[in-house]
């Protein structure tokens, strides 16, 4: 096998291995969600905003160091990054299923944030420089992991709350999962440093600033698409607590519906990439955040029996906007600033998007004996599908970044040939 053999196979490699990172680092963002209940009962909390304060924290410190993780990816070993990144994820939320101090448990969710807050700034850099004829194509291939994170996330955890059968020391219900899902993710992280690699050119110990026309610019963005994050966020916690309150679903079950309505993320996110290369993009970008918010809107109006088609139809259109809006920012800006970028709209917007458990868990607080009702839930759904709403004018801020930059474009037809999924050597 040639040298360029080698490096394509390695290339191909370092992708799929960073999906990998990319479900875990979604499944644990959102395994305590079909969980709430179970915490709240066990450690005697407040109410459910005390339990989805975990996550909350978890999202804010995640997205908060965002910036700063993208400043390392620009500048050191991305490999190194994803590899630790993963690891001390992992080990956090091991380290939940150990104790019962609720303190400590919200000091794990800030230590999960902190190591989680490596995975995308430095994932999304890497994948593009490994496969420079075509970023866009490789973001949507990167998303597959989103898919497949959100939906084993809440599905593994509520099925092994309720049906874990081992015990050790006083580990409860809730619990369980948390060691498993660890116990799985330090071992991935391990296999990820043995076998991943970094491209060739990736190092850019003097990266030229950001400036300050595109930090302006990159603040609108936030500013706009930051609300389908917030209401993508704000959508798991709802769905979870309107399944067991309002419809009467178990933990599993829950979990199971929390989690399916995120398969089709799985070819959402590369459909949405392979189908929308060049100035079909921005369009297609505000187009599915309508669909999306139209379609949450009605939600609470559906039979329970059928509840499903309406999560899975949003969640269809709102996780295949990922890919879209990524690549769309990623192809128009240098190589040398792709980990900043990423990093300074998720410390803007995703900050601001991961304060929406909390916010969903106070709200379900506040509606008492109407949070038994389907009825009660049609207000906190129209306001999810109105965001969605205001996220589809943030092409108007996307443009001004100027048209997308690097190689030739490729062609609709070359972007599923192997020749265009080159490493960079």
């Amino acid at each position: 096998m040639s040298a360029a053999q080698i490096s394509k196979s390695r290339s191909r490699l370092t992708l799929a291995l960073c999906v990998v990172l990319h479900t875990f680092t979604h499944a644990y963002s959102v395994a305590l969600v079909p969980l709430y209940l179970l915490m709240k009962s066990d450690l005697s909390l407040g109410g459910v905003k005390a339990a989805a304060l975990v996550v909350t924290l978890y999202g804010v410190v995640y997205n908060l160091g965002s910036y700063a993780a993208g400043v390392m990816a620009d500048r050191f070993d991305r490999k190194l990054l994803l590899g630790i990144g993963l690891l001390g994820n992992a080990a956090a939320i091991m380290g939940m299923g150990f104790t019962r101090d609720y303190h400590v448990i919200l000091a794990l969710g800030v230590a999960a944030g902190l190591f989680g807050t490596l995975f995308h700034p430095a994932a999304n850099a890497l994948v593009c420089d490994l496969n420079p004829k075509n970023p866009g194509l490789a973001i949507g291939l990167l998303g597959v992991g989103s898919g497949l994170g959100f939906f084993s996330g809440p599905l593994y955890s509520g099925w092994r709350a309720e049906h874990a059968a081992w015990h050790w020391d006083a580990i409860s219900q809730w619990q369980r999962p948390c060691v498993e899902m660890g116990a799985a993710g330090l071992l991935c992280g391990l296999l990820f440093l043995l076998f991943a690699r970094e491209a060739a050119h990736a190092r850019h110990a003097s990266s030229p600033p950001l400036g300050r026309r595109l930090t302006r610019v990159m603040l609108a963005v936030a500013a706009l698409l930051g609300w389908r994050d917030f209401a993508a966020v704000a959508m798991i916690s709802l769905t979870s607590l309107y399944l067991q309150k309002a419809c009467g679903r178990t933990v599993a079950q829950a979990g199971f519906t929390v989690g399916a309505m995120m398969l089709l993320g799985v070819i959402a996110n590369p459909i949405a990439a392979y189908l929308t290369g060049g100035r079909r993009r921005l369009p297609a970008l505000s187009t599915v955040c309508i669909c999306a918010g139209a379609i949450v809107a009605t939600t609470p109006f559906w039979p329970t029996s059928l509840v499903l088609i309406p999560l899975c139809g949003f969640q269809t259109f709102q996780l295949g906007s990922y890919a879209i809006s990524d690549a769309s920012l990623l192809e128009r800006v240098a190589p040398n600033h792709r980990g900043r970028i990423i990093g300074l709209f998720l410390s803007c917007g995703g900050t601001w998007a991961a304060l929406s458990p909390f916010c969903i868990g106070f709200w379900i607080d506040q509606l008492g004996p109407r949070a038994a009702a389907p009825s009660g839930y049609i207000a906190p759904f129209a306001t999810l599908a109105g965001l969605m709403f205001v996220a589809a004018f943030s092409p108007l801020a996307i443009r001004r970044l100027g048209s997308p930059t690097g190689e030739k474009p490729v062609t609709l037809a070359e972007e599923i040939m192997p020749e265009t999924m080159e490493g960079a050597i």
